[in-house]
């Protein structure tokens, strides 16, 4: 799979009165190298308004805008307010694990918890990635890890994760 690497950004703006009117704008971004915005604004009265945004950012564009795309930005800010890490996991096609680990069938809304110590790459931890192309699996999701986290280049591994939701994958996986 070929890696893509963007940004994104948006903005907005209102101006009104005699005249003239003020816009504003802001952006916000995730990618690597480059971003867009996109702005809107009205006007009433005898004035107007425009506004204008970009973003830009670092990190690994494609898969965060996966993510962005695949958990509704109310529940992205719920979990970070809680601390919680965003990543990937693939597993069977029946849910189960597939890649050394073991477990029980998950779905959607599933909530997983181990006890301790945690230490990633072993049986010690409920792990995620933020390269799902490294791993096997028939089934992609999106999962929120909890509470310590640790991180090995692209692994990451706590000791309690939530399945946030499926990735549909097209029919070349």
């Amino acid at each position: 799979m070929a890696r893509v690497k963007d940004g994104y950004g948006y903005g907005y703006g209102d101006g009104s009165g005699y005249g003239y009117g003020d816009g504003s704008g802001d952006g916000s971004g995730s990618g690597d190298g480059s971003g867009y915005g996109s702005g809107y604004g009205d006007g009433y009265g005898d004035g107007y308004g425009y506004g204008d945004g970009s973003g830009s950012g670092s990190g690994d564009g494609y898969w965060n805008a996966l993510l962005a795309q695949c958990v509704p930005h109310q529940r992205q800010a719920e979990l970070a307010k809680a601390g919680a890490r965003l990543g990937f996991w693939r597993s069977a096609k029946d849910g189960r694990p597939c890649n050394g680990g073991r477990g029980s069938p998950v779905a959607v809304g599933t909530r997983e918890k181990i006890d301790g110590p945690l230490a990633i790459c072993t049986k010690r931890g409920l792990h995620a990635t933020k390269n799902p192309d490294q791993y096997k699996g028939e089934r992609l999701w999106v999962v929120a890890l909890f509470g310590e986290v640790q991180e090995r280049d692209d692994k990451l591994a706590a000791l309690e994760r939530e399945i946030i939701a499926e990735v549909p994958l097209g029919g070349s996986e």
